[in-house]
């Protein structure tokens, strides 16, 4: 009988893995509505003195489909805002992100989006053709 239960377990191991290392992507409402409010401020106070709000939309970000999430915040933490790059808090960061996924009509959801760089790695761009 414990060989059952041991064989069982072992059998859906693999399955759990699987789930808990499931890719999502920014379709599927990885940030809110208020996480992108705060990005909006943090826009307004931080970039919109170098940057309109087109070089945030539509083909300027359509290069990043099929990226890691991670990859864009990684950009804009690393270089951003030109004069003091890496300055603000890893919150306003992904408040930005946020904002950003906003601008590109990508749906909002019930969480924010997550702090922990693996858990943006597993979040895929997928672009968003408005209907």
């Amino acid at each position: 009988m414990k060989r059952v239960v041991l064989v069982l377990a072992l059998a859906a191991a693999p399955a759990l893995v699987a789930e808990e290392d499931a890719t999502r992507t920014t379709a599927d409402g990885v940030y809110t509505t208020e996480q992108s409010e705060r990005g909006q401020e943090s826009y307004k106070a931080t970039c919109a003195g170098c940057h309109a709000l087109d070089y945030y939309q539509g083909p300027a970000m359509k290069p990043w489909d099929g990226a890691p999430l991670f990859d864009l915040y990684d950009v804009m933490a690393t270089t951003m805002p030109q004069n003091n790059p890496g300055s603000l808090k890893r919150r306003e960061y992904l408040d930005l992100l946020a904002y950003i996924l906003s601008l590109n009509d990508m749906p909002a959801g019930k969480e924010e989006l997550p702090v922990a760089p693996d858990a943006l790695k597993k979040i895929v761009i997928k672009w968003r053709t408005k209907p």
